[in-house]
């Protein structure tokens, strides 16, 4: 078991409220996280960690450290961490598959050069809207490699996302993370559903897509927006993956304008939701025609 474990949340671009904060550092705590880094890029009064969220992590026993740009930066370079992202960047729904192996060779590497920390890093790189969700499968099986080592990659993940969730829906989030595998994208980031909000071309743009993929991916998205109908009344997980399903499902028609304007509204709702209203706007300016 590795002395260091630890999750590194950005919030340059979108500020958990203090609920959610509070759910977060629960989270880490059940999967025996030691340390939270909490980041923004611009040093500011207002993007410090609150005395209340430092109180809540002591009583959990997550250290809480809040960094600097030359901490960051030092944090990153340091040979004795193993760096893994959650591959929430650029997505919607996360890239469930390239996370698993991501993080089995970042345990790997960890044996491998002798590391002392095992660090998740959660950016939200200009593209806004990164619910945790998206970066609760990745959070779940780091921990658990960290304490297990190789046989936690045999760990049902699905069962430990309804746990925490405390909803029998993590297939659903799962499957919308494997459907950006499905289209044929060739970029590296490969999930880019979040620029339908902008009025790009969005997922539809890629090449080698033909209408029948794309009508496949929009009846499964509309199957899980169906699945979740029952859950969404009493749960912002299961607003939040429902919203990413029905985004999707627009990204495959765009030329649905009064679908797309509707979900435009819902976004600012649904980032309400979870997150202070400090940088959405500004994020959301750096996508293209917004």
């Amino acid at each position: 078991m590795l002395d260091c474990r630890a999750y590194l949340l950005d919030v340059t671009d979108r500020r958990p409220n203090e609920p959610l904060l509070q759910e977060l550092v629960d989270v880490l705590a059940r999967y025996s996280y030691t340390e939270l880094f909490w980041y923004a890029a611009e040093a500011a009064e207002a993007s410090a960690p609150s005395p209340r969220l430092a109180a809540y992590c002591e009583m959990q026993g997550v250290a809480l450290r809040a960094l600097d740009a030359a901490g960051y930066e030092r944090l990153l370079l340091d040979p004795a961490n193993v760096c893994v992202p959650t591959f929430a960047a650029k997505s919607l729904c996360g890239r469930i598959e390239e996370m698993r192996l991501a993080m089995e060779a970042g345990e790997r590497a960890v044996r491998a050069r002798r590391a002392t920390r095992f660090l998740v890093t959660d950016f939200s790189d200009g593209y806004a809207w990164q619910p945790l969700c998206v970066s609760l499968p990745a959070i779940i099986l780091a921990g658990n490699l960290m304490t297990s080592g190789a046989s936690a990659a045999k760990m049902d993940l699905e069962k430990e996302l309804c746990s925490v969730m405390n909803l029998p829906v993590a297939g659903l989030l799962q499957k919308l993370g494997t459907l950006y595998l499905r289209g044929g994208a060739r970029r590296a980031d490969a999930s880019e559903f979040f620029n339908i909000l902008a009025g790009d071309c969005g997922y539809s743009r890629h090449p080698g897509l033909t209408q029948t993929v794309l009508d496949e991916v929009s009846g499964i998205c509309r199957g899980v927006g169906l699945a979740l109908e029952r859950w969404t009344a009493r749960s912002d997980w299961a607003k939040e993956i429902a919203y990413a399903a029905n985004l999707l499902d627009c990204a495959c028609h765009r030329r649905n304008e009064a679908m797309l304007r509707a979900l435009r509204d819902e976004h600012g709702r649904i980032w309400r939701l979870r997150c202070t209203s400090e940088g959405r706007v500004e994020s959301l300016a750096k996508l293209p025609r917004f």
